[in-house]
């Protein structure tokens, strides 16, 4: 399919963290001459959702020492952020704005030091079809380009989701807090739907702007992420696992048991959730899906609460909030809301009195059932059948390497993903850790076969469709 003497070409669809590490580990790792193109619809390269907000009150919630973008370097986010800032104390949380500037002196660094035949071609574009033909894939844009590529990676982090149903139409309903100007001008009660990160973020953005800004958590249960202890702190070692198949409540009863254990070996409970990082998917592999729809009902919650922690600066800044009365949380479920010139008016149900706001931001945390997804290309390839949801509604469903996998089950060896999407098969796959592992791994098993015959091959063993 690929015109004669012209270079392997990968498409990556989505330029946040995922795509351009992709991009970036992919120039590493050819053989030879390589073509990438970067797609990306908001011609934002690099930062992407996670990491675009200009607001340097938004900290990361993982310490410098930890974020790099190379698994084989992980001192290389700390040493880029000290050149610039000075030397760091040790466990320093930075602001997020600085990161997605690191992410874009990766992608611009990469692609001033590639080799020769090597580049990777930024295109500001929205993919809406993946069609895979005899000896590669035909990707197609919105504006009606189409790209002639060997394979296609989606990274696409989280799905993009419809306004829920109980919200109106109203422009004090703000749907994407990361939207530029989205959060400018806060009115005197903000109600932010959802009690995680990025609530808190959304919180400190309206409370400082204005001083007389106050803001009203709604969330189910209600419950804030724990904070981080100051410093930087060692994982504590994992557990040792029993064989066989897991349940929640062999979980449970094995980690409250581990957890008193490195107590007395002087480690905090926070210590051994992060020991366990490490071991989650593996962990999740070895729990069925009735085990694992189990832990999405009842412990899917109390999990988040611990594993995505607050920076210590963050949770001191919302307790001074909670002190002077300006940020509150309610447990609750919205279940309907009204507009009139003053306000936005949010039913809770079962007799609960409406809560009034200027403004309500939706902070409900990842949507990943694909089947409600507004994106173009996602909703192309799941009517097609070259990708399926994931069951428990947790993305779509790959093999081990990131294949789609096709509605017979057959792994595609021209389709690929990583990230978000990839949360299925998975569970821990959104944050930066798990991202540029995935990267790394993805582009070592892809780049190798380009140069093959010019045509993709199957990895070993698998039953791949083109």
């Amino acid at each position: 399919m690929r015109a004669h003497g012209t270079p392997p070409t990968v498409g990556i669809v989505g330029a946040g963290l995922a795509g351009t590490l992709t991009a970036v580990q992919l120039l590493r790792a050819a053989p030879g001459p390589l073509r990438v193109l970067l797609v990306e619809r908001t011609a934002r390269f690099g930062p992407g959702v996670a990491y675009g907000t200009p607001d340097k009150r938004h900290l990361l919630n993982v310490p410098a020492e930890r974020m790099s973008a190379f698994p084989d370097d992980p001192g290389h986010f700390a040493r880029w952020a000290e050149a610039r800032l000075g030397p760091l104390p040790a466990g320093s949380y930075l602001p997020r704005p600085l990161y997605g500037a690191y992410v874009r002196s990766v992608l611009g660094e990469a692609e001033r030091s590639a080799a020769r035949g090597r580049a990777i071609e930024r295109v500001e574009g929205e993919g809406v079809d993946a069609r895979v033909e005899p000896g590669g894939v035909r990707l197609q844009l919105a504006d009606g380009r189409t790209e002639v590529c060997d394979q296609v990676v989606l990274a696409l982090g989280s799905p993009r989701c419809p306004r829920p149903d109980f919200l109106p139409d109203d422009p004090r309903v703000v749907l994407d807090p990361w939207a530029p100007g989205a959060l400018d001008e806060p009115p005197a009660t903000t109600l932010v739907l959802g009690a995680g990160l990025t609530a808190v973020d959304v919180a400190l953005s309206a409370c400082d702007t204005s001083p007389a800004a106050r803001v009203v958590s709604v969330s189910r249960r209600g419950r804030l992420p724990f904070a981080h202890l100051p410093g930087l702190r060692d994982p504590a070692p994992p557990p040792a696992l029993p064989p066989g198949p897991l349940t929640v409540e062999t979980l449970e009863l094995l980690l409250t048991e581990h957890i008193a254990a490195m107590r007395d070996r002087g480690h905090d409970w926070r210590d051994v959730v992060d020991g366990l990082r490490p071991h989650v998917s593996e962990l999740w592999a070895r729990m069925d899906e009735t085990e694992r729809r189990r832990f999405l009902e009842h412990r899917h919650r109390a999990w988040e609460v611990r594993r995505h922690r607050m920076a210590p600066d963050v949770a001191w800044r919302l307790a001074a909030l909670c002190s002077q009365d300006r940020f509150a949380t309610h447990a609750g479920t919205a279940v309907g809301a009204r507009a009139d010139r003053d306000a936005l008016a949010v039913d809770l149900g079962k007799g609960a009195q409406p809560l009034r706001a200027g403004r309500v931001v939706v902070c409900t945390g990842l949507m990943m059932d694909v089947t409600r997804t507004t994106d173009p290309l996602l909703r192309t390839l799941l009517a097609s059948g070259r990708a399926v949801p994931d069951p428990l509604g947790l993305g779509l469903r790959t093999g081990p390497d990131g294949a789609l996998l096709d509605d017979d089950g057959r792994p595609s060896r021209r389709l690929f993903t990583l990230g978000a999407l990839r949360r299925g098969d998975l569970w821990e796959s959104t944050a930066a850790g798990e991202i540029r592992a995935q990267a790394h791994a993805l582009a070592a098993r892809l780049a190798p076969s380009l140069h093959q015959h010019g045509r993709m091959v199957p990895a070993s063993g698998s039953r791949a469709v083109a």
